[in-house]
């Protein structure tokens, strides 16, 4: 009866976990002579773990409470229904991979893998590393679960030409140490034909400070300028606290969400606050991108609460918008590019009054968008300035405003 059960389990996919191995890892316990497979035979070092080869559903299991001073290198693949996991064991503190002193080949991670896939990263700390702190290259199923990715020199977490990836209930601060160019808590790139299902949920992104001008950092970023453009479908960033990125010392560094990419993305249930330049600001010139921002609370994000550029559509609805610090520019919304923006539903408070003559309730860039703006069911509250822009700059009163057709079944309390 029991041969004829595992049978059974070995013809069904999702029993595949069930058969895989455990290798355990303890710094200070083990020995990287050990077999590994239980904790009184743990292995001692991440080289150990980079020199394996694992089968997939196998999971490799670091101690709590202990720091490796070495590079982690994934060289194993799981499959989707037996993915490969790398978490922890034991009680206290999630174990820490740190690269304080170690020197890392270009291109690599603190954390590295380059061709892996189907592969769960969780329970971990990465911390302190002289480049990016997770780089998974190729990564077609990565899951990264309840880590804590801080005070790296790049990026917290660059993922290039991956598709199927979820980031998932971890914590990304202080990244971006480098202040000679533009990295972020996580980023999202490619340069391969169109990746797909990219989901960032559940986290806290903040503090990712970056340099000067346009080289602030960003909480998360997908894509890049310049040519190769990628194209990335079904990007998904919901349920996230995303705040103080970018350089405070002025507002032209740094975003919650940057995005410079074709494709489409939804923005859904996120808490965007007081980031250096926009809390989301989406797209870029000639990029046809789908963009849906809906059920976000932004506040007091320096320069604008969100907006962006592109020759797709762009739905943002259901979103409040409260600024209340006079000291900051502090937009509502600043759109262009060729493709109709519908803005509906949303409400915008400007609780405290500024002598900033930037700050007004909705922003239009290019001329085309005076004609496409689909603006209405809106709430518009203003201790002051009360104002709208079309593209030629010249400041409207509401009332004017709605003279060129927008939110018409809008309203403006004062």
């Amino acid at each position: 009866m029991a041969r004829f059960s595992r049978l059974l389990c070995l013809a069904a996919p999702l029993c595949a976990t069930a058969w895989g191995a455990t290798y355990y890892v303890d710094r200070v316990g083990g020995a990287d002579a050990n077999a590994g497979t239980s904790q009184s035979s743990a292995w001692q070092t991440l080289n150990r773990v980079g020199q394996a080869t694992f089968s997939p559903g196998d999971y490799i299991l670091l101690k709590r409470g202990q720091v490796w001073n070495q590079q982690l290198n994934i060289s194993s693949s799981g499959v989707p229904e037996a993915p490969i996991t790398y978490g922890a064991f034991g009680t206290g503190a999630a174990p820490a991979i740190d690269g304080t002193g170690l020197t890392i080949a270009a291109h690599q991670g603190l954390v590295n893998s380059s061709g892996q896939s189907n592969l769960i990263i969780r329970d971990m700390e990465v911390r302190y590393s002289p480049v990016d702190g997770i780089v998974p290259y190729l990564a077609n199923g990565l899951q990264i679960r309840n880590c804590t990715v801080h005070d790296n020199q790049f990026n917290g977490i660059y993922a290039f030409n991956g598709n199927n990836i979820l980031i998932d209930g971890s914590s990304f601060y202080n990244n971006s140490l480098n202040l000679a160019s533009n990295y972020s808590g996580i980023a999202i790139d490619g340069n391969s034909p169109a990746e797909s299902n990219v989901t960032i949920s559940n986290n806290n992104i903040h503090d990712n400070i970056g340099g000067l001008g346009w080289i602030g950092a960003n909480g998360i970023y997908f894509g890049h300028t310049g040519t190769a453009i990628p194209t990335l479908q079904n990007v998904l960033v919901t349920g996230n606290e995303i705040y103080r990125n970018g350089n405070p010392t002025q507002n032209q560094a740094g975003r919650g969400i940057s995005a410079s990419f074709n494709g489409d993305i939804t923005v859904l249930r996120n808490h965007v606050y007081q980031n250096a330049s926009a809390g989301i600001y989406l797209g870029d010139l000639n990029l046809t991108l789908t963009i849906v921002i809906s059920q976000n609370v932004f506040w007091n994000n320096a320069l604008r609460q969100f907006g962006g550029i592109t020759n797709g559509t762009a739905l943002a609805q259901e979103n409040l918008i409260y600024v209340d610090d006079p000291a900051i520019t502090g937009m509502g919304v600043e759109i262009g590019g060729n493709g109709p923006w519908t803005l509906e539903y949303n409400i915008f408070t400007f609780a405290a009054n500024t002598t900033d003559t930037w700050r007004g309730f909705i922003r239009i860039n290019d001329p085309v968008q005076d004609g496409l703006l689909q603006s209405n069911y809106n709430v518009f509250y203003s201790a002051g300035p009360n104002r709208w822009k079309r593209s030629d700059g010249v400041i409207l009163t509401f009332a004017q405003w709605e003279s060129f057709g927008f939110d018409l079944n809008s309203g403006n309390p004062q």
